[in-house]
């Protein structure tokens, strides 16, 4: 009976053994068949990773200013590409004893680690350990979503073995360090180096390698900006695998172990612009400056060298800020706005757009605000005339003069102190401002003619057809201000204000360049007898006070009728500079005329722009530029042409001319600050 009962038992065993056999080996069976039915069809999935050679990825753009100071970038990741040959050893080395030490031996997966990986996901439905090569994670980053499963592995593992045959060692690891995600908004080991050390990251050692390398594994737990614990503790173990790798001695290890680290984020962020008024206003119009899109400027990588020079920005800044502190009280003055533009090459120097550029506050008032320009526009208005046949001696008569308004009303100007001072020079009549002749100029020439004019001298604002937009009804921005005044300045020709000068692309090639158009608007006579007017004005008329010693001065004040704005347009051989100032709410200015605080500003702004640039007086060498390269020159505006001796053309009015000065002013008791209206 025993012998019976052993015999089963024996037989028994060896039966379940048998069975727990064939089901090991079924279950071996089935998980083979569906390890490789997994692998199967994610063969099938896998793209050609040739394609991350046409592939161009996101990176920051930058903008630069004409003192080569960065300004500004925009983005949608923070990255900077650089070459692996500008990645210096210490983060190399670091990369590779944290995160793949058999980097240079392995074809993209180190297979014991995968296998327990595998293992963990069976076992225990997660993974306890990594396991992902650099070469696996540079698949998951490339194409690959974070989520831990088997299929997502063996995909990773798949797309790493192709990557290996189809890029270098080091092709691989410059990828991985410029697509990696460090924290912080920091994609790229360049981004990480300028957020967590504020320098570049050939400037690393290995101390500070260690812990920007450490933060990788959990970047939102690691930053030593959320947890300092946290990240110095990632570094240690960092510097210990490279001391166990021998990377790094003993001695080197307690050194870099106690390394002073100091932390500098980068100041120059997507959300602090320096300079926001000129910055800001290259950002908004970037398609209409370079033609280049924005989402291009935001992912391509693109540096932006601007014309702004931040030394003549941050000094005019200043003067503007400080002159409307002085003036607040007792002249209600709360805004303001300077362009200053170089002559001849049309680059704007410095644009400030406000009192100050605040979150709350973002208005620039410097190409955004439309606002009468008062007696400004007289330029264009003498300008229409000067073409037309007057010259700066004719004879013209300040008296009451009457016509049609168009509500078809008597229209008559009048002048400030409600005087007419009878018969004047052009010349007087211009620098004293006298609103009765520039609306005969107006009358006599057409107001069409003069509407014509000031669409040939840049501005692109419509004007109203009425005899009172000789005196500035029509409203206008600071910028066009100062566009038509440069043509004067420019001996008649229009170039349009430049803000950037070239654009390049990540591999330093350039894709926009600002090439100088020179449009000749006005015949060369006719804008030197606006510069013998416009001197006027500042040796004996209403700008006087914006008068500098040694330099020549041009000008022209304005004031609206309101008091609601003030003017000062001028130029000197090298400069244009305009300036506004009045308020956002349209309240009227208490005794703010353009002969005063808006003359003051535009001789500090000058005076300003003359700190760092010497006088050059650069005319002669324009003009002779410009006749060196006529095919440059385009001569028909509106459907009109202006030649070099248009001012002998006929004309069907007849003027009288004299050389005498007809007025004679004692410019130390004449009340500057009331002569615009």
């Amino acid at each position: 009976m025993l012998k019976k009962i052993l015999i089963f038992s024996f037989n028994f065993f060896v039966f379940t053994l048998k069975l727990v056999g064939f089901i090991f080996l079924l279950a071996i069976f089935f998980a083979v068949y569906f390890v490789f039915g997994i692998i199967n069809q994610a063969r099938k999935e896998i793209v050609d990773v040739k394609e991350i050679r046409k592939k161009i990825p996101v990176q920051s753009s930058e903008f630069y200013s004409l003192d080569k100071k960065g300004v500004a970038k925009v983005y949608v990741e923070n990255r900077y590409w650089v070459s692996i040959t500008d990645i210096p050893d210490s983060v190399k080395v670091c990369l590779i004893a944290s995160e793949d030490e058999r980097f240079y031996v392995h074809k993209g997966v180190d297979f014991l680690a995968v296998l327990r990986s595998i293992l963990d996901i069976i076992q225990k439905k997660e993974v306890t350990q990594g396991a992902s090569t650099i070469t696996q994670q540079l698949a998951r980053i490339l194409f690959l979503t974070p989520d831990v499963n088997i299929k997502r592995k063996i995909k990773e593992a798949l797309i790493a073995v192709e990557l290996e045959k189809v890029f270098s060692k080091q092709e691989i690891m410059e990828l991985y360090l410029n697509l990696v995600y460090f924290g912080e908004g920091a994609y790229g080991i360049e981004a990480a180096s300028r957020v967590y050390f504020g320098k570049s990251v050939n400037q690393l050692n290995i101390p500070e390698a260690a812990i920007i390398i450490g933060i990788l594994p959990a970047p939102s737990a690691y930053s030593p900006y959320a947890n300092y614990q946290a990240a110095k503790r990632r570094q240690i173990y960092v510097l210990k695998r490279l001391l166990d790798l021998k990377f790094i001695s003993s001695f080197e290890y307690e050194k870099y172990k106690n390394y002073p680290l100091k932390f500098k984020r980068e100041k120059l962020e997507e959300n602090n612009i320096f300079y926001p008024y000129y910055t800001n206003y290259v950002i908004q119009n970037f398609k209409k400056i370079t033609g280049i899109d924005y989402e291009s400027l935001k992912t391509l990588g693109l540096k932006v060298y601007m014309n702004l020079d931040t030394r003549i920005q941050e000094d005019i800044q200043k003067i503007l800020k400080d002159e409307i502190d002085k003036s607040r009280s007792n002249f209600n003055v709360n805004q303001g706005a300077v362009i200053l533009i170089e002559n001849y090459t049309g680059r704007v120097l410095a644009m400030v757009g406000g009192y100050e550029f605040r979150i709350s506050d973002q208005f620039n008032r410097a190409y955004q605000a439309y606002r009468q320009p008062g007696s400004v526009f007289k330029i264009v208005v003498y300008s229409a005339a000067l073409a037309n046949g007057f010259q700066p001696n004719s004879i013209v008569y300040d008296r009451v003069y009457s016509y049609v308004g168009a509500d078809g009303k008597p229209y008559s100007p009048i002048n400030w102190d409600k005087k007419y001072w009878g018969k004047l020079s052009l010349t007087d009549a211009f620098a004293f401002s006298r609103n009765t002749v520039a609306v005969y100029l107006a009358n006599s020439v057409g107001i069409e003619s003069v509407i014509d004019t000031a669409y040939m001298m840049g501005v692109k604002t419509k004007l109203e057809p009425y005899l009172s937009t000789a005196l500035g009804s029509s409203v206008l921005t600071p910028l066009e201000v100062a566009t038509f005044t440069s043509v004067i300045a420019n001996n008649g020709y229009l170039i349009e204000p430049s803000f950037v000068s070239k654009v390049e692309d990540r591999y330093g090639g350039v894709i926009f360049f600002s090439k100088i158009n020179y449009k000749q608007v006005l015949p060369y006579q006719v804008a030197e007898d606006m510069k013998i007017l416009m001197k006027a004005v500042v040796e004996k008329g209403t700008g006087y006070s914006a008068k500098i010693q040694n330099v020549n001065c041009y000008g022209k004040t304005g004031t609206t009728s309101d008091h609601r704005d003030a003017w000062f347009a001028g130029f000197t051989d090298d400069f244009t500079c305009v300036v506004w100032v009045g308020n956002d709410d349209y309240s009227p200015l208490y005794n703010v005329y353009g002969a005063t605080l808006p003359a003051q500003i535009w001789k500090k702004s000058i005076l300003a722009a003359y700190k760092y640039y010497s006088k050059t007086n650069s005319s002669q060498k324009f003009l002779k530029n410009i006749k060196n390269d006529k095919n440059n020159i385009k001569t028909t505006t509106n459907n009109k042409t202006f030649s070099e001796t248009y001012e002998t053309t006929t004309t069907t009015k007849t003027f009288t001319t004299t050389t005498k000065d007809t007025t004679s002013v004692d410019h130390n008791t004449f009340p500057w600050e009331n002569t615009d209206n």
